[in-house]
């Protein structure tokens, strides 16, 4: 091809006619934006100075990273070039792409080297990404196979629809993609000479066409994402909920895994040393698979959308293509002029995007003060978990609040090789009627995760918090959930829980008094070949009913045996005055098993002790929101319904034991069991709280009017969410078949948007009960107060747009006025997605 000739027309039919289902442009782009920002060293590490090469390049060329990152699909369902495609996902193409690096380019290297190298770092973090995004290399619990299992009865297709077109989707509808750019830059000549080396004859025109189908997905995307986000979240809450977090294949495990592979590829591009790996099944050789495990036939994701006509034609009459000096150059024209990006559709095909302000008081109204608190460091995730507790034995309160993905400056001298931190702060209180403070000014005491040779660089240390007294001096103690720790996040044996004890005058020491590894816990246990997930639910709840907070561990993703995924576990550890500072943990107190024990229940998502002084018996609720209910007149099953189970323990009894009593949803997606509070302020003893936060609501009414929405059209109400209080004093023994139907249910509460997640996060206080609805107002999020017959909303702050407030809610009750914490872990007013905590006072 000519230097400069243009190539849209050719490309447009091609981009039309495709019949593959392509993996999503902006999820890999969006796993590589992550490990980007996270690419460095701290002062004086020995690669250093290299990482430090690298990513100048990668930060100075993101047009080629970007393209990079999505080219290994390139092929697929175009022209018949799936098997060249299938080859780019793998080490070889990786292997040759640096050798022909090393023998065409020397230093310094010229512009075209570098965007080489950033092209080629692209993609290897789709390789990476790939391999946990559709679980392949044996992988088993990948997100792909998690939302076949857990949500389409084992549908493999239905889920890689769902997922690879969704995903894309989610992330519009989370985030402005404004870090996507609007031009690729592709080195034509050396991704042919790198397939010459591996024996394929690739046609330059070809893989130009299908390069530039690619790059009108991308723009189709950012452009019409967010409009088409509801007809595919609203089939999977997992898509909503666990794209971000879950530990293999969501968007923070990818982007760890590209971060461990990119240094990696330092040696590989400094000596063409290929002895370290970046895949899982990684022998040098493409495995032997074909392209139906990453890929399943369909409409091409232009066709997948279902765009009218006209849509299609702006998006590709507004993109250029031109080939010069062997690289393919694409450019897209600002999008504004047809006012495209981010299109809303009708309130018929989408839920309305409200006013944040339509029908909710700001909180100011509420409380005098506002304090808040934030991070700079990106993607840290600040305010994900939070915990009130007293670790001095002053009477006054502090606050715990996590940051599992943050990292020092690189410039600090803290900064390491790990991630994560735990900042406590002892003064909750907030001097003026609003002020802003990054959480380092805030004098905190830092917690970071220990670091041995099974620390990862990402342990995500953090991810769950809970406060006990586990040594029962009456001081409470903090413990931190490391649920990435292992020797790689795809390990059988995953997870850790360390434990600081407070001390009176002192509080707590920056290193634990007590820690507990998947491998420590599973020998213990004497099931040794299990698999271990723990240190994301832990729970502080007095179990034995002797005035000490337990620590309960939930372990939704646990399993014997492989075939029984994610059936789930409890394992309770009972406080006491033997436990001293640097002994074992041992073997638990109590291990509870699911009653039913169906894979993907997730038993223990949730855990909460209630106590019935009348009967002097310890109730221990816990959730298992993955159930499977199933109707006995008909036989239809209901995917994830949710079910929460009862376990008693008398005064003096050694373990809890299963009552019988359970309560189960029938409605599919409700999710009942997600969360469990217990409500001790009130006249009438302790209420619970059920939070079903994608529960559909089937009375909430949406706007209707515009143009005729395309198929498929989401129910009304879906995923709005519920939360149901329940006097515990009306239980009896049995099973409640209908969440509606709960003995004691005094009353149910409903959200009001699709999808605002109603109910995910929740945190009574006195005679107030406060409920999250991250979700609500395009993910910018609302918390609601609720007292008996009066639901007041409470809209987030106008600036904090898509920041998820009300993802934790947390109260601080000291000598003075109580004081309400909202986290919004996806703030991204400093930082991108760097996350606040807004302390109301």
């Amino acid at each position: 091809m000519r230097p400069g000739r243009g190539l849209c027309g050719l490309v447009a039919a091609a981009a039309l006619v495709a019949r593959v289902q392509c993996c999503g442009p902006a999820v890999h782009n969006e796993a590589a934006e992550r490990a980007r920002q996270w690419f460095y060293e701290g002062p004086g590490a020995a690669a250093g100075g290299r990482v430090a090469a690298i990513r100048d390049i990668l930060d100075r060329h993101p047009e080629s990273l970007q393209a990079g990152t999505v080219f290994p699909d390139w092929g697929y369902g175009c022209m018949s070039m799936d098997e060249e495609a299938e080859a780019a996902h793998w080490s070889p193409f990786m292997e040759h792409g640096v050798a022909h690096f090393l023998e065409t380019y020397r230093r310094p290297f010229s512009a075209r080297a570098e965007q080489l190298l950033a092209f080629l770092f692209g993609v290897a973090s789709h390789q990476v990404a790939d391999e946990q995004w559709h679980s392949l290399s044996g992988l088993r619990e990948g997100l792909m196979r998690v939302l076949a299992a857990s949500t389409f009865g084992g549908d493999y297709s239905r889920a890689h629809d769902v997922l690879d077109v969704g995903g894309d989707f989610a992330l519009a509808h989370m985030d402005s993609l404004e870090h996507l750019l609007d031009k690729w830059t592709v080195p034509v000549d050396d991704v042919l000479a790198i397939y010459g080396r591996m024996g394929f004859r690739v046609s330059r025109w070809r893989m130009n066409m299908c390069i530039t189908r690619q790059f009108y997905a991308m723009e189709a995307v950012k452009r019409f994402g967010r409009g088409l986000f509801p007809s595919y979240a609203s089939r999977a809450p997992i898509l909503i909920e666990r794209l971000d977090d879950y530990y293999i294949g969501g968007l923070y495990a990818m982007a760890t895994a590209t971060s461990d592979c990119w240094h990696t590829l330092v040696d590989w591009f400094d000596a063409g040393d290929f002895s370290r790996r970046c895949l899982v099944d990684d022998n040098g050789r493409r495995p032997n698979t074909t392209t139906r495990s990453r890929h399943s036939p369909g409409g091409s994701l232009l066709q997948r959308m279902d765009l009218p006509a006209h849509w299609i034609r702006q998006v590709r009459d507004s993109v250029s293509a031109t080939e010069d000096g062997g690289q393919l150059h694409l450019r897209a024209a600002e999008p504004g002029t047809g006012g495209l990006r981010q299109h809303t559709f009708s309130a018929q095909r989408a839920a309305p995007e409200h006013d944040a302000a339509a029908g909710c008081a700001e909180l100011s109204t509420a409380f005098r003060k506002v304090r808040q608190l934030y991070s700079t460091s990106p993607h840290s995730g600040f305010g994900t978990a939070m915990a009130v507790g007293n670790f001095s034995g002053s009477g006054r309160p502090s606050v715990a609040i996590s940051a599992p993905y943050f990292r020092p400056s690189p410039h600090s001298p803290d900064a390491d090789g790990v991630a994560g931190a735990v900042f406590v702060v002892d003064n909750i209180d907030a001097q003026y009627a609003f002020s802003q403070q990054d959480i380092l000014d805030a004098d905190p005491l830092t917690l970071r995760p220990a670091a041995d040779g099974d620390t990862p660089r990402f342990p995500l240390f953090g991810a769950s918090l809970a406060v006990v007294d586990f040594n029962a001096d009456g001081i409470d103690d903090l413990v931190v959930g490391s649920s990435g720790y292992g020797r790689h996040p795809t390990d059988r044996l995953l997870g850790r829980v360390d434990i600081y004890l407070g001390r009176r005058g002192v509080g707590l020491a920056t290193t634990p008094d007590f820690s507990l590894t998947a491998k420590q816990l599973a020998d213990a246990t004497g099931i040794p070949w299990s698999y271990q997930r723990i240190g994301g639910f832990l729970f502080g709840e007095d179990v034995d009913g002797d005035g000490y907070a337990d620590l309960v561990i939930g372990a939704p993703y646990h399993a014997d045996v492989p075939h029984e995924r994610h059936t789930g576990r409890v394992f309770g550890y009972l406080s006491g005055t033997a436990r001293r500072a640097g002994g074992p943990m041992g073997a638990p107190s109590f291990t509870l098993v699911p009653p039913t024990g169906q894979p993907f229940e997730w038993f223990g998502f949730s855990a909460k002790a209630v106590r019935l002084g009348a009967h002097n018996v310890t109730t221990l609720l816990v959730g298992a929101p993955g159930h499977r209910a199933r109707e006995e007149a008909t036989g239809e099953s209901h995917a994830l319904a949710g079910r929460i189970y009862a376990f008693s323990m008398s005064d003096g009894a050694a373990v809890p034991t299963f009552s019988g009593l359970e309560f189960a949803a029938r409605g599919e997606a409700a999710q009942l069991g997600s969360q469990i509070h217990v409500w001790t302020g009130t006249d009438n003893g302790p209420l619970v709280i059920f939070g079903s936060p994608s529960e559909h609501n089937s009375h909430m009414q949406l706007a209707g009017g515009g143009p005729p929405p395309a198929e498929p059209i989401p129910a009304r109400g879906w995923q709005a969410g519920g939360v149901r209080v329940v006097d515990p004093a009306q239980w009896a023994s049995g099973a409640a078949d209908d969440a509606d139907d709960i003995a004691g249910l005094l009353d149910t509460l409903c959200g009001a948007q699709s999808p605002g997640h109603f109910g995910r996060a929740l945190a009574p206080a006195g005679g107030d009960l406060w409920i999250g609805e991250p979700l609500s107002d395009a993910e910018s999020g609302r918390i609601y107060r609720w007292r008996p017959g009066q639901l007041q909303c409470f809209a987030a702050p106008g600036a904090m747009r898509g920041a998820r407030f009300g993802h934790a809610i947390s109260v601080a009750a000291g000598a003075g006025r109580a004081a309400l914490l909202v986290g919004a872990p996806h703030d991204s007013q400093f930082s991108r997605l760097a996350g606040s905590v807004t302390i109301h006072v």
